[in-house]
């Protein structure tokens, strides 16, 4: 019913007025990593609860604050957290 993350990039489930969702688009691109953006204006209007059903059962968070970010399918979480795994992701590469 909901589409579910991509499996080998960032997904960023999305709404607008966000301005979290807007930093992550923001910093996401400035590292030059590949994301991809489900808009879920439409899922939240038309069954707000199936939709937060859906992430809760993907994550196993219940997570209503956005963005929703995913790398691969593990659930990252919001902004914050998403900075600090995409730097310690960068770091890592860097050592080898």
């Amino acid at each position: 019913m909901f589409p579910k993350p991509s499996t080998n990039k960032i997904t960023i489930y999305s709404k607008s007025g966000c301005l979290n969702c807007i930093k992550v688009k923001d910093y996401l691109k400035a590292k030059n990593i590949l994301f991809e953006v489900i808009d879920c204006d439409n899922y939240l209007l038309d069954d707000r609860e199936a939709f937060i059903q859906f992430i809760f059962e993907i994550s196993d968070c219940e997570r209503t604050i956005f963005p929703i970010v995913f790398h691969g399918k593990k659930y990252i979480g919001g902004f914050n957290e998403t900075k600090l795994h995409i730097e310690k992701m960068l770091d890592f590469e860097v050592d080898f």
